[in-house]
């Protein structure tokens, strides 16, 4: 459990649940020190252990999920990630997009299709400025039509099919 609130640190130990406090706060600041944290359990089971074990992690962060995943399968441990809250109902709020963001989710989609890519050579490829290329790559990260590849996870692909209503 993750929290600076005394009254949860009191419960967690009442509960006996590991707490972890006295992260920084800030932007995923909670999500860096899991990761750490589970590094450091990772770095302390024995080869023969690890067929035994499962990580599980709650929580609706894709970045941290994917963070959570890449870490166990990189260690050859079983994990499982339990969304807490359904996914269809993760994007209930409506985005407007502008036809100019529109055209440049398109365009990086389009490249995309075309050959999986890293983040660097997809921006190259498709000439955006970065702060429209990063905007146009997490509108199609959070509308589920692209991911990282599960054998490099530096490289996109597309694992869905773009329909404009997506974008209405």
């Amino acid at each position: 459990m993750f929290s600076n609130n005394e009254q949860i640190k009191i419960l967690c130990h009442d509960l006996m649940f590991i707490m972890m406090d006295g992260y920084p706060i800030g932007k995923n600041q909670a999500d860096f020190y899991l990761i750490a944290h589970l590094s450091k359990a990772i770095s302390q089971v024995r080869y023969d252990e690890k067929k035994k074990l499962t990580f599980i992690l709650y929580s609706n962060d894709n970045s941290l999920c994917q963070a959570f995943e890449f870490q166990c399968q990189h260690a050859s441990i079983a994990c499982e990630i339990i969304h807490t809250k359904p996914i269809q109902g993760q994007n209930t709020n409506h985005q407007e997009y502008t036809t100019a963001e529109l055209n440049n989710i398109a365009c990086l989609y389009k490249a995309l299709k075309s050959k999986s890519m890293l983040v660097t050579e997809l921006f190259n490829t498709t000439k955006l400025a970065q702060n429209e290329a990063t905007k146009a790559l997490n509108a199609l990260v959070q509308k589920d039509l692209i991911a990282r590849s599960s054998s490099n996870k530096k490289v996109w692909e597309v694992v869905a099919e773009l329909k404009p209503e997506l974008f209405a």
